[in-house]
Parts: C-alpha cells; structure tokens; sequence
C-alpha cells in the first residue's frame, strides 16, 4: 500500500462513479486519486508526510465545471470603477463621489459601478432607490464640478432592463452631448421640461453601446485591467468550488494573452479550456478565412495548452442584433466587458464559414439561444461538405428544442450547454416566461442522449445556485415554479460536476472520484443530494482542490 499526500477522512465522499458509491474517505497522492474507501481503509494509507484534513461530517463531491462562466469578466468588476454595491440612496451615492473627487487629479474621470448589487439587484428603476429617482447631473456636480463622473450601466446580462448610467455636466460636455444629440440605437436620453439633458441614459441593449458611442471618451480598460481580472476571477470562482471552466463564447486574443501570463505565474486556481473568438463582425469573408488559417495554428484538432489553460477551436456565428455589431465592431478589437467579439450573421454566412473552420480542423462552439435551428441546419451542411460527427461541435444556451432538434443534435454528435439561470429573470431572457415548462429543457436534452453541461454565465458563478436552479426552475420576477424540472438530485449534480468535461475531451479523467482520476474536489459544508433542496444554493464551500492542490481554504 502506498502513501499518500493527502487524505480527507470522516466524511460523504459523493463519487459520482458509475454505481454511485457512497464513500467515507479519500486519498490523493502526486495530484491523483488512489483510493476511495471507508476512513480505517484509507487512513491506514497515511504517512508522517501525509496531511490529513477531519472533514467531521462534511461532504466531497467532484469539483464544479462551469461550462459558461465569464472569469474575467468577474474579476474586471473589481477594475471597473468606484464601487457603489449596496448604496440605495441618491444621497450615499453622491457622499462616494464627493469621496473620489477629493483623491482624485484635477479633470480626472471618476468612473462609479453600476448602481445596485450583484447578482440580480442591480437598479433598473428609479423606485429602487429611496429616493424614487436616478441621481442626475445636478447632484453630481454639486460635488464633483470639476470632474468628469460617470456612473456605468451595468452590462445587460447581468440584470433586468433598461440599464441606467448617469454622467455630470463635465463628462457630457466630453461627451458633446446636448439637448440636440440623437439618442444611440435603443438609448433614452432623459430630458427635464426645458429640453436639457438630466445626465441619465437608459439603455435597452444587452450589450450596452453607450461606451462605444457617445462616451468613447471613458477610460477604457487597459491590458493590465485583463491580466488582473483574470487571477481575481479565478481566485473568486475557485472559492464557490469550480475546478474547470469552457469558455463556449470564446475569448479575445488579448485576453487569451491575460489567461496565459497568469498560467506562466502559476497563479491559476482553476482549468481553463477556451475557443477562440472570431472577430466576424468587423470584417469581410475573405480577411475573417485569414483569421481562422491564423487561429488554427493554435486552436485546430485539440488546440495547445497544458492542463490549466488550453486552447481550442472557435466560436463563430450567432443571431444577436446586427446593429449592435456593427456598431462594437466599428471599435475592434476593443471588447470592454465582454471578453469576446460581437457576432451577428445570417445563415448562408455561417455555413460559409463554418466549412472553412471545419477544413482546418477547428471546432465551433455557436450560441444559439433564440434559434436552434439557426445552428442545427448550419451544421448538417457542413457536416455533408466536412464531416464533424466526431469533432464534439457546440451549440450554447440551449433554451428550448423539439424533439426533431434533439434527434438531429445527438445524431451530429452535437454537444450542448444550458443556463437555468436565465429562468431566474425568466421575463427578461428570450420569453422564457412564455415557454414556462418548455424553457431549458434538460430533461429533454437528458432522454434523447445529448450530452448537457450546465453554466452560471456569471449570474451568479455559483454552480451550487446553477444545480439548485436547474431542479427548482424558480423565477425570480413572478415567484413562481416554471414547471417541473423531473431531475433527479443525481442527475442535476452531475451536470454541474462531471458532464462538463466531454467539452474538454477530459471525461476519462475528471468528473469522479476514483482511483486514477485527477484530484479535482470540493468539500461542502452540506450534502447537496440529501438537504432541503432550497438549501442547496447556500452550501458553503469550505475546501476546492485542483490537480491535488488545495487552492482555496475557507477560514
């Protein structure tokens, strides 16, 4: 019998093995399980090398995998600006700019966060602040005159519309707006009786433009904000327990780049696998063909990279708003929140495009959302020109499918992620409210034998919220069930846990704990397949390892 360097003993020890055994203990040795057993089996495995964690009671399931997470875009909310979470009053948001003015350079920008709180408070109306209305620009430049100050709408995904910013009168003068500025595409700017601007714009895009429009002037995020955002998105993902991540949207070359500079200071606390995003938005066929010859020296077959951060095909194609795109796109490759480019195309356009990724062996990730078929029929003819049956292509938000798409998807071999979490603003989220029962259909997914990865999109990065949304299906807006989720606790576990890792070609390797598999695990401080299913989003994580690394430690 071996040593071991680790061991986690006295506990539930949720393997999620085919037989679903139910264990008491672990032992980890050189980043690998090798034994999973009753605690008297493993602890007799210990040496005086051997750390020995009493999880008295606690639980170890597999480690998470967010299959759509946004880490970066996490960790730029700390760079984003003067953070003003919690504040409900117009007044205690004045109070921090008053506060940023007095440390701030003359004519400097002072640039606030969105107002509200994360994950799903953020305002959109001015009756939620105590004051029944948004700040404006009186109340900025009583404190703040000689300053630029903008307080930034929140990025759409992340709340309910519209989105409010508010700028003073120094940063709309900046800004060359007035009572004759046209508003943007899907912009309200306020006006008071006189035809003057009140400082506050409501957007209604998703993607907010008003950066890439009129406030072009803000300071932009700089590469540096990207490196950062990433060693802190990751630090805060691996504290709710997340081991592995696939990036389906893709990511920027620059924020590859920010991936890979934390990857070489070995200060990744989680797996990253990620496509390539293409910038189809801001070019022509035949320069977009260029970029994906240039990508592939990378990304093609199985990509490059190493177990922490790899590289991997692309994302290409989408049915977003085309005036939106041409709008980010006049700005690329700058990306601000997003991390990935802004794609819009029409069908022809991304069977075109497809085959050319499909003949230089790039995987596509596609996000679907309002329009399966969109990506379904594209891929079935390019599977004629280039066979994909085997290449695990990807379709993303899979938000509802009939039973024709799900036979067409698994015989593609197709695989697919979901979010429950849009059922959470199921009103705000491409009419989930009206589907009802019909919304997210993992159960679907499940009986047809699609392979179904579930992701948080950010909203919030918990995946233990994600697994409790997915079986309560619970709609945040009318406080009502959207129908039933007919999971079982286990079925709904291993699609935060373990079905993520066919996105990575990692399933013979992750996803269990057994011996020979790699030691990717959490400890929780309840048993999420035996506790009050409402309790199952707020189980602490206490312990997160990666590859037999303890990289977070609670307390």
């Amino acid at each position: 019998m071996g040593g071991s360097d680790l061991i986690l003993e006295r506990g539930t020890v949720i393997t999620l093995d085919r037989r679903s055994t139910i264990a008491e203990a672990v032992a980890v040795q050189a980043g690998r399980v090798v034994a999973v057993g009753t605690s008297a089996e493993i602890g007799a495995r210990a040496t005086p090398a051997t750390r020995r964690i009493d999880l008295r009671g606690r639980t170890v399931a597999p480690g998470f995998f967010d299959a759509h997470p946004h880490v970066d875009r996490e960790g730029l909310k700390a760079r984003g600006g003067v953070p003003i979470a919690g504040l409900s009053s117009v007044g205690d948001i004045v109070d921090v700019v008053r506060r940023a003015a007095a440390s701030a350079k003359p004519g400097e920008w002072i640039v606030l966060m969105p107002m509200g709180s994360p994950p799903h408070d953020y305002v959109s109306r001015p009756d939620e602040l105590r004051d029944g209305r948004f700040p404006n620009r009186h109340d900025l430049d009583a404190v703040a005159p000689d300053h630029p100050v903008y307080v930034r709408a929140v990025w759409g995904w992340w709340s309910r519309r519209p989105f409010p910013s508010v700028a003073n009168s120094r940063a709309l003068a900046l800004a060359g707006v007035t009572r004759d500025t046209p508003a943007p595409y899907n912009v309200e700017i306020q006006r008071d009786r006189q035809g003057e601007p009140t400082g506050v714009f409501l957007e209604r895009n998703f993607v907010p433009i008003l950066e890439y429009t009129l406030f072009r002037a803000l300071p932009r995020f700089s590469f540096e904000d990207r490196v950062e955002s990433v060693r802190l998105g990751a630090r805060a993902y691996a504290a709710a327990g997340t081991t592995a991540t696939f990036e389906g949207h893709g990511l920027t070359p620059a924020v590859t780049r920010a991936w890979s500079e934390i990857q070489a200071r070995g200060e990744l606390a989680l797996r990253m696998q990620t496509p390539l995003s293409v910038p189809s938005g801001a070019f022509d066929d035949d320069t977009v063909v260029k970029v994906l010859a240039r990508y592939a020296e990378v990304a093609s077959d199985r990509g490059t990279g190493a177990d922490d951060f790899r590289v991997e095909g692309v994302n290409l194609g989408g049915t977003a708003d085309p005036r939106i795109a041409e709008i980010v796109s006049a700005d690329y490759p700058y990306e601000q929140w997003a991390g990935h480019f802004y794609q819009a195309m029409d069908q022809a356009r991304f069977i075109r495009l497809g085959i050319e990724a499909a003949r230089r062996g790039l995987r596509v990730s596609c996000v679907v959302s309002r329009d399966l078929e969109y990506a379904i029929g594209a891929y079935e003819t390019i599977d004629r020109e280039v066979p994909i049956r085997d290449r695990r292509w990807v379709v993303i938000h899979v938000n509802q499918a009939t039973p024709d798409q799900l036979r067409r998807l698994r015989d593609l071999g197709v695989l697919a992620t979901a979010t429950p979490g849009f059922l959470y603003m199921a009103g705000d989220r491409y009419g989930l409210d009206a589907l009802g029962e019909r919304g997210v259909p993992l159960r679907e997914l499940l009986d047809a034998g699609v392979p179904v990865a579930l992701g948080t999109d950010g909203v919030p990065y918990s995946m233990l919220w994600t697994m409790w949304e997915a079986l309560a299906r619970y709609d945040g807006g009318t406080h009502r069930r959207l129908g039933d989720s007919r999971l079982s606790r286990e079925e709904a576990l291993r699609m935060v846990t373990q079905s993520g890792h066919v996105l990575t070609w990692s399933e013979d390797r992750r996803g269990s704990i057994e011996d020979g598999k790699d030691a990717d695990l959490v400890v929780l401080d309840d048993d999420p397949l035996t506790c009050a299913e409402d309790h199952i989003k707020d189980i602490g994580v206490d312990l997160t390892i990666v590859g037999g690394r303890i990289v977070y430690e609670r307390g």
